[in-house]
């Protein structure tokens, strides 16, 4: 059976040409420049059968991906489960000149994009992902989510570049060979630390601030801003910091975690905020009318099937499902 490996390097150069293409017309009419660019593709496909190979698959993905909208597209040819992943996101990163980087960014690649094919763990819109790590702790990853995780001597750090994760902490199998202390499991972002003791807890990475809820156990939260007191919070509570300061602890959402489980809570949540969330599960664009924002919504949902979620709101209040496209929806008031 032929191998269906593609090695990184020439999957860097098949996505570095869809880009290049993907950007340039092609036809009898075009200027110079995109005719070159066509031939000079032509001849790196004849060149290798590799190449060809890499290039059919790269194609199949992009083939399935025509009329839905770039950032969409780029982010599922990100997604984890093909078996491209890889070597899609090194091509991205590392494709050779400004040329197939400035591509990626005209089409619509985001920065959250840009962190999610860098990380060393991400998920897709939609997509959840449970790793274990070297010492037996659990992780779990939400939807559109990105972490790195650094183990080294001396320390357990997780490093939350976008979204939302669940820890599930193991005591630390390998402590400091010089000391004997267990090596802390700590979880960063862009704001500061959160430090586990022992513990279940959510991390869930905003724009400005971090969000963490305690399932069991504690954790410990300090702001990147030296000087600044750390806030400790316990199981059933939840709280938030920014680099300057955490706030107070406050009690813990019901539901709160439910996600790794596949299932969104509400409880009175007003329909605005629930749409706004069920939107992180769904690709393209979720909106909710404002008329209707305030309609409060209760409930689990299955995050696995958005379109049985918003036929049962239309079950539950006066909402109508109102779409464009496959990538278009809004909950709108329902007619009369």
């Amino acid at each position: 059976m032929e191998s269906t490996d593609i090695p990184p390097a020439v999957a860097r150069q098949a996505v570095h040409w869809l880009l290049e293409l993907q950007t340039e017309d092609g036809s009898p009419d075009a200027p110079g420049d995109a005719r070159h660019t066509r031939r000079q593709w032509q001849a790196w496909l004849d060149a290798d059968p590799l190449h060809a190979r890499a290039w059919q698959r790269i194609a199949e993905v992009d083939g399935q991906l025509r009329g839905v909208p770039p950032a969409v597209a780029l982010q599922t040819l990100a997604a984890p489960g093909l078996q491209r992943r890889h070597a899609v996101r090194l091509a991205v990163l590392l494709s050779a000149g400004a040329g197939g980087l400035l591509a990626a960014r005209q089409a619509g690649l985001g920065a959250q994009a840009w962190q999610q094919l860098a990380a060393d763990m991400a998920t897709g819109t939609g997509e959840q992902h449970e790793a274990r790590l070297p010492d037996g702790t659990r992780v779990w990853l939400n939807t559109a989510s990105a972490v790195d995780v650094r183990y080294s001597a001396t320390e357990r750090l997780i490093v939350l570049r976008a979204g939302e994760i669940l820890v599930q902490s193991a005591p630390d199998n390998a402590p400091d060979a010089a000391t004997g202390t267990a090596r802390p499991l700590r979880v960063r972002t862009a704001e500061g630390l959160v430090r586990a003791v022992g513990t279940r807890f959510t991390v869930r990475q905003h724009d400005g601030h971090t969000a963490v809820g305690v399932l069991q156990g504690a954790v410990e939260l300090t702001p990147a801003r030296l000087g600044r007191p750390a806030l400790h919070l316990a199981a059933g509570e939840q709280g938030r910091f920014s680099r300057e300061a955490a706030s107070a602890a406050e009690p813990l959402q019901d539901g709160a975690g439910a996600w790794a489980e596949g299932m969104l809570v509400a409880d009175g949540v007003p329909l605005g905020d629930f749409i706004a969330e069920l939107s992180r599960y769904r690709p393209g664009v979720l909106r909710c009318a404002s008329e209707v924002a305030g309609l409060r919504v209760s409930g689990s949902y299955p995050l696995a099937d958005t379109d049985r979620v918003l036929a049962a709101l239309t079950r539950a209040l006066p909402v109508q499902v109102q779409s464009r496209t496959r990538w278009w929806v809004r909950v709108a008031a329902r007619d009369g």
